[in-house]
């Protein structure tokens, strides 16, 4: 699809960092809607609208009186522990919110792009391709998974992201895993990560980079979309402290098996991304170039 001016472009989840970083890249070439929930702090220059997924008459309220061409819908409950402790909250929003976007989408004619995620997957293989079985171990991976499914059902046309763990700035950069993390080693405080979960964390801006492209070249189907490197949780917290300038001594490292959690997590969720690399051409940036990036881009939030 040819973006243009005229293009019609909802983004949900708009305050939050991926919304924000789509609709930064989209707000110069075309029409954006920003759709948020609770932080209204959206990007200037576009069309600020209230969205509560688990209100029916508020997703219909989006397709009322203006074509919609574009749905990029990255809106979710996205605390695996928040999912396992309200199910049905999680549905709601995650999968039943998603399929009635999917279906007022399809009756607009509105080519709709689901933003997922690597846990889907178990963790027992590592490094999935598009055509391996997914097999949830939480709510919130099974919402997601239930979400994908109802995407694909209501258009073979629309386009599922399977991202990997985000990271970056924009939008409320706070709430981020990268800006916690940043806040809690500048206050001199140590940070608790994994050494044996492994992922292949991708840069925010890339992220939004590949859902412009997926657009404009039409995707349909399911996709991976991971950064260059399959790190653990602490790895990339050392590659933080490099880049920032904080002591490693920050960091405490932990298994799994020693953080209670109400949600299971996979071991090894890392992605094989070649097949967008192959159908758009773009690879993602590897994570002390995303860092470095970041950091350099850092005053702009």
């Amino acid at each position: 699809m040819r973006i243009t001016p005229s293009t019609r472009v909802l983004v949900t989840g708009a305050s939050g960092s991926l919304g924000w970083a789509v609709a930064r890249l989209l707000a110069a070439r075309s029409e954006v809607t920003s759709a948020y929930f609770t932080h209204s702090r959206v990007l200037e220059g576009t069309a600020a609208v209230r969205l509560d997924l688990a209100d029916a008459p508020s997703i219909e309220s989006l397709f009322e009186g203006s074509k919609v061409d574009v749905v990029i819908h990255s809106a979710a409950l996205t605390d695996p522990d928040a999912c396992e402790r309200d199910p049905r909250a999680a549905l709601k929003v995650n999968f039943e919110a998603t399929q009635r976007l999917a279906s007022l989408a399809r009756f607009a004619g509105s080519y709709f792009v689901f933003i997922s995620t690597d846990l889907v997957f178990d963790g027992a293989k590592g490094n999935y391709a598009e055509e391996d079985k997914p097999c949830p171990l939480s709510i919130y991976g099974m919402s997601k998974l239930r979400a994908e499914e109802a995407v694909l059902g209501a258009d073979p046309r629309n386009v599922v992201l399977r991202s990997a763990l985000i990271y970056g700035l924009g939008g409320s950069a706070s709430r981020t895993f990268l800006g916690r993390m940043l806040e809690v080693l500048a206050g001199g405080s140590q940070v608790r990560l994994f050494t044996d979960q492994r992922r292949c964390p991708v840069l925010v801006d890339d992220l939004a980079q590949s859902i412009v492209l997926a657009i404009e070249e039409g995707l349909a189907g399911v996709y991976h979309v991971g950064g260059a490197d399959a790190v653990s949780r602490y790895e990339f917290g050392q590659q933080v402290c490099r880049v920032f300038g904080y002591g490693e001594d920050l960091l405490l490292p932990t298994r799994m098996a020693e953080f209670e959690a109400l949600a299971r997590r996979p071991l090894d969720a890392t992605l094989d991304s070649r097949k967008f690399r192959r159908a758009t051409g773009f690879v993602p940036c590897g994570l002390a170039e995303g860092l470095a990036r970041t950091k350099r881009t850092r005053s702009l939030y």
